[in-house]
């Protein structure tokens, strides 16, 4: 974790409209960009929450870690995400775990006062936005595990990442994210790669047939 005091990096990040989108102007000044490394943890389940924190870039694991000792993958996300809402409004610990899957840079508000924060309209409404569409965007990836195969929830995976016709996969992740086992999920990128839909070189894929992918793609 590393406080990043560069004025013109900051000046960047809180320009950015996604910051306006959650934090009311009168709160900039207090906000502060942080940069977490690779396995690094934002905040850690059953913690107290000391700031909030909004992902500005890079890509997050959401982890629970249920009462076995095993750890559930409940989201992966690249997109702009609030992390500490539900605690915030709630009052209790930390609910999961949210680990940088590679450098993530962060914009936190600090809870020096949080029944300031409680008793701004603004802020709520934005808040309460914000976790409209993240129970939005659950509710999608619910259903869509109940109701759509692996191999349809995979061609919508790799039309959401790929740039340029490559991506990578995060197989373990990938995985748990699908509620699939992972010799299920090899067998689904096996039969694409039989079926020349993808290829490999090295540890990168690329698409082959996006018709093909298209047809197979999940839409909402």
């Amino acid at each position: 974790m590393e406080i990043i005091k560069e004025t013109q990096i900051i000046q960047t990040f809180l320009a950015s409209p996604e910051i306006r989108q959650v934090f009311p102007d009168h709160y900039q000044k207090q906000l502060r960009l942080v940069a977490y490394e690779t396995e690094e943890a934002i905040c850690q389940q059953d913690d107290q929450l000391t700031a909030l924190s909004l992902v500005v870039k890079g890509k997050v694991k959401i982890v629970r870690r249920l009462f076995n000792g095993k750890d559930y993958i409940l989201d992966i996300s690249s997109r702009p995400n609030l992390i500490g809402d539900i605690e915030l409004l709630t009052g209790q610990a930390i609910v999961s775990s949210v680990i940088a899957l590679e450098k993530v840079w962060v914009v936190q508000l600090p809870l020096s006062n949080r029944q300031e924060l409680l008793s701004d309209p603004t802020f709520l409404y934005m808040v309460g936005k914000g976790l409209a569409t993240s129970l939005y965007h659950q509710n999608i990836q619910a259903a869509s595990n109940i109701g759509y195969s692996v191999k349809e929830r995979l061609a919508t995976h790799i039309l959401s990442i790929e740039n340029q016709d490559y991506f990578q996969l995060e197989l373990h992740l990938l995985a748990d994210s699908f509620g699939t086992s992972y010799r299920h999920l090899l067998r689904t990128i096996k039969d694409f790669l039989e079926k020349k839909i993808i290829s490999k070189q090295g540890t990168d894929y690329q698409i082959c047939d996006r018709k093909i992918l298209e047809k197979l793609r999940i839409h909402p």
